[in-house]
């Protein structure tokens, strides 16, 4: 079974996210996508989060019915801080050991896993596939990643629809 993980602090959710997820969700070879926000992202102020249990209600509204195969996790919410997505993959792991589990970032996030907390264990025991971002040169840094000895495999979804929509430009226009 192939189980695609898709975090992120979707603060605020918005048809960039549910795009991308339907978009893996119609792949063949996709048996499931599991859509998992993260209360606290430890790369992110905490002021600058929306009310955590608010985002979560918001992600599993907006996600609602768009696939059988995407449901919401809230397995982070129970979860001690700091919340590492190294620790959320194993935990799911250890609980599905049959399971592929597929990491989902965009393109903006491959060019920085390799600093992520434990990230060269991540793509050593993960597969990981990559959505293009509006500005970001995902394609090259997955090449580039790719490369490296010992990365389980590096998908670059070439095809994924690219939209033109962030969460940080609603927040900043919700600001003017």
């Amino acid at each position: 079974m192939n189980k695609v993980l898709y975090f992120g602090s979707f603060n605020p959710v918005h048809y960039g996210h549910t795009g991308i997820a339907s978009y893996v969700a119609a792949m063949p070879e996709v048996d499931a996508v599991v859509i998992i926000p993260s209360p606290h992202n430890p790369f992110k102020d905490t002021a600058s989060l929306a009310d955590p249990k608010v985002r979560l209600k918001q992600v599993r509204r907006a996600f609602e019915g768009l696939s059988p195969k995407i449901t919401v996790s809230d397995i982070e919410y129970h979860m001690p801080e700091p919340l590492y997505t190294i620790r959320t993959l194993h935990s799911i792991k250890e609980a599905e050991p049959d399971t592929n589990l597929i990491l989902l970032i965009g393109g903006d996030n491959i060019e920085s896993i390799r600093r992520w907390y434990r990230g060269s264990e991540i793509l050593a025991e993960f597969e990981v596939w990559v959505y293009p971002r509006q500005g970001y040169d995902g394609e090259n840094a997955c090449r580039e990643i790719s490369a490296m000895p010992g990365v389980r495999g590096i998908r670059f979804l070439a095809e994924a629809p690219i939209l033109d929509i962030s969460s940080t430009s609603i927040r900043t226009a919700q600001q003017n």
